[in-house]
């Protein structure tokens, strides 16, 4: 069985915009990880990272242990043997306490990817394929958001631009695809900054197309 390590933030762990009194978190069979683990139908077991407010490469003051740099290789480590990482990240970056650049986002994404792609990580199994996902951009009605304030209208521009900026600095690399997640998912419109339910169905589709070519799964 391969295994596919998705690591992200909390679209990846699946926050719900929409809850239902304190359910705020997608079921398991909601979650696009999990959504994926069934597609595969037992060719692949799924491994969710996934956590609340993790960005790129930046230390958040307000809440600890946020920086996906610092903690990747820890997970790569643990994790192992693996066939696949999915990296899916840069929301947070562009949180208004943050002030990158898009370029400087991507650029930090391609890090994470150089640890991934690290061979001395690896002592169980090879070095694992990798896809980055640039995730779907943040909705205009973002004001209107109780986000409004961690995200702020330069947010939206940035976001809409990271899928560009991915797929430039990853643009002929072996081994790592770039999948823009806004060509076929959507953010909801009550808090204009998580999956919809539905987004995760679409998003776990498309992923699953990718994984089975990649990793040359039974086409079913």
């Amino acid at each position: 069985m391969k295994r596919i390590l998705c690591f992200g933030d909390s679209n990846t762990w699946g926050h719900n915009p929409e809850p239902e009194g304190t359910n705020f978190r997608y079921a398991d069979d909601e979650r696009w990880t999990g959504v994926l683990q069934s597609m595969l139908e037992g060719e692949a077991k799924i491994i969710e990272e996934g956590l609340c407010g993790r960005t790129v490469m930046y230390d958040d003051p307000t809440s600890p242990d946020r920086n996906g740099s610092r903690f990747l290789n820890c997970f790569l480590l643990s994790h192992q043997p693996l066939d696949m990482v999915i990296l899916m990240l840069g929301t947070n970056d562009i949180r208004h306490i943050f002030t990158p650049c898009v370029r400087e986002i991507a650029i930090g994404v391609s890090n994470l990817v150089n640890q991934i792609q690290n061979p001395y990580t690896y002592w169980v199994g090879k070095v694992p394929e990798v896809l980055v996902i640039a995730p779907a951009p943040v909705r205009e009605e973002l004001p209107q958001s109780e986000f409004y304030g961690m995200y702020d209208e330069e947010s939206i521009t940035k976001s809409r631009a990271l899928a560009g900026e991915y797929e430039k600095i990853f643009a002929g690399r072996a081994g790592v695809q770039v999948l823009d997640a806004g060509k076929i998912a959507e953010v909801s419109v009550k808090d204009c900054i998580h999956l919809s339910k539905e987004g995760h169905r679409k998003l776990a589709e498309a992923v699953c197309g990718i994984v089975r070519e990649t990793l040359e799964l039974t086409q079913r």
